[in-house]
């Protein structure tokens, strides 16, 4: 598939998923101290979800490695992190915002823990069934 219809498919996954978090997160906070509507919640929780997911097309672009692939990634993840959720004011800049940085870092070695074991296994078999039919063709 064409990276630019990838990185469509991939964006319009994470609008869909970041309207469902937040749905869910206003529904789950208890009232509105800030004042804000839910349109504008759900418009910034819409592309919360967006932009990471879009960004996962950089691990599809053949002449990145992985760790150039993660590095991307991840600085976008988190610049997106910083600029919507604070001036959401969905955390503040204190103890609370820094527990969810770390959550934020764990969640995220764990996912690309989770892909790279998945992709490496994947590549392996590939391997396997590669010998398999250079074996055969020499018989």
């Amino acid at each position: 598939m064409e990276l630019k219809n990838r990185f469509i498919i991939n964006s319009l996954i994470g609008i869909v998923a970041g309207m469902i978090v937040g749905i869910c997160t206003w529904m789950l906070t208890p009232g509105n101290p800030e004042g804000r509507s839910f349109i504008l919640h759900l418009v910034m929780s819409a592309v919360h979800g967006l932009i990471p997911c879009g960004a996962m097309t950089v691990y599809e672009i053949e002449s990145w490695g992985v760790t150039k692939s993660t590095v991307v990634h991840a600085t976008i993840t988190l610049a997106t992190i910083l600029a919507i959720e604070l001036p959401m004011k969905w955390f503040s800049l204190n103890a609370e915002f820094a527990i969810a940085m770390l959550i934020y870092v764990v969640i995220y070695m764990f996912i690309w823990l989770c892909n790279f074991l998945h992709w490496k296994h994947e590549v392996r078999e590939m391997n396997d069934q590669l010998e398999i039919i250079h074996k055969n063709q020499k018989a």
